[in-house]
């Protein structure tokens, strides 16, 4: 048992290093061009998003700075801090899209419905034991606190106003004391900490942005793809990635087209990550990409998880 736990071990840190490129050893090779390229603005976007609270409350509004923080952290989109209202910002929108103009308009609206559902205090007595020899040890008594919260992050686009996205989250922090505290805005404040934390991946995944592959390079049955998915946008080293082409299609029954997205790859973000530059290494394909198809990453859950 203990050989092959060691094995494992061995095999998973081979896997981890597996990882690892120098692109100046691979060749690059004239790839086909995708039918649908990106444009500019597409290369560069990355979504204005301002965030509301439902009520305004004071457990809201430190939710509303807890997840501001969660976004700007992740690089994926720009958060904008200013003191307006909903109504305000659709018709910033609206301006922009008449005058087709930039006014630093909001694509996306966050209201932050999160609050404390319970909190409770209990106090654990002293135990004690007996040793194998007879003596007595006294494990001492101590106060226990625990609060929960729950409730949504619901995201909206601007223009239309709509709701894009529901997501309900929850979550509870405990604490523990050798004497009595008055710690209930602090264990509160935690969980509600705790419930954003926990909906981290889901908006990851919806506001996770894309990176065109504009070079794509080959050593013997390998290919890694040169993307403008940088650090400056949240690349990582490590994340898995899907990688998707744009096809259009025709309408049955219809002269009308319309344009798919169809997932064609899937790969690794590699070691070599720049500011706003990435080599991802494709790791099984159903069809060759080429230069304009995108990744975006897939936030997979895997073994490297726990380190991370």
């Amino acid at each position: 048992m203990y050989k092959l736990f060691i094995s494992f071990l061995i095999i998973i840190f081979f896997l981890g290093c597996a990882q690892k490129i120098n692109p100046n050893e691979f060749h690059p090779i004239i790839a086909q061009k995708a039918k649908i390229q990106p444009s500019l603005r597409e290369i560069q976007y990355k979504p204005n998003v301002i965030i509301f609270t439902k009520d305004n409350n004071f457990y809201e509004k430190k939710a509303k700075e807890i997840l501001e923080n969660l976004l700007i952290n992740s690089k994926y989109v720009n958060i904008l801090n200013r003191a307006s209202s909903i109504k305000d910002e659709i018709k910033l929108a609206e301006n922009a899209k008449a005058t087709n103009s930039n006014l630093n308009q909001a694509d996306y609206i966050i209201i932050v419905d999160i609050h404390p559902i319970s909190y409770n205090v209990r106090y654990i007595p002293p135990t004690y034991y007996k040793d194998k020899k007879g003596r007595i040890h006294k494990i001492p008594g101590y106060y226990e606190y625990e609060a929960c919260s729950s409730g949504y992050i619901n995201i909206y686009t601007t223009l239309p106003y709509k709701m894009n996205k529901s997501i309900y989250t929850s979550g509870c922090y405990r604490a523990t004391s050798s004497f009595y505290e008055n710690i209930k805005e602090y264990v509160i404040l935690k969980s509600i900490k705790q419930a954003i934390n926990n909906a981290k991946y889901s908006l990851y995944k919806f506001f996770t942005p894309k990176g065109y592959i504009f070079e794509i390079r080959k050593k013997g049955d390998k290919i890694i793809l040169h993307t403008t998915l940088g650090k400056a946008n949240g690349a990582k080293e490590g994340e898995r990635v899907n990688i998707y082409e744009k096809k259009i299609v025709k309408l049955p029954f219809s002269k009308k087209s319309i344009i798919e997205e169809v997932k064609i790859a899937e790969g690794i973000i590699s070691n070599v990550v720049n500011e706003n530059d990435s080599w991802v290494i494709v790791e099984r394909y159903t069809q060759l990409p080429k230069i304009g198809d995108y990744i975006k990453m897939n936030y997979r859950y895997s073994f490297w998880d726990i380190f991370r």
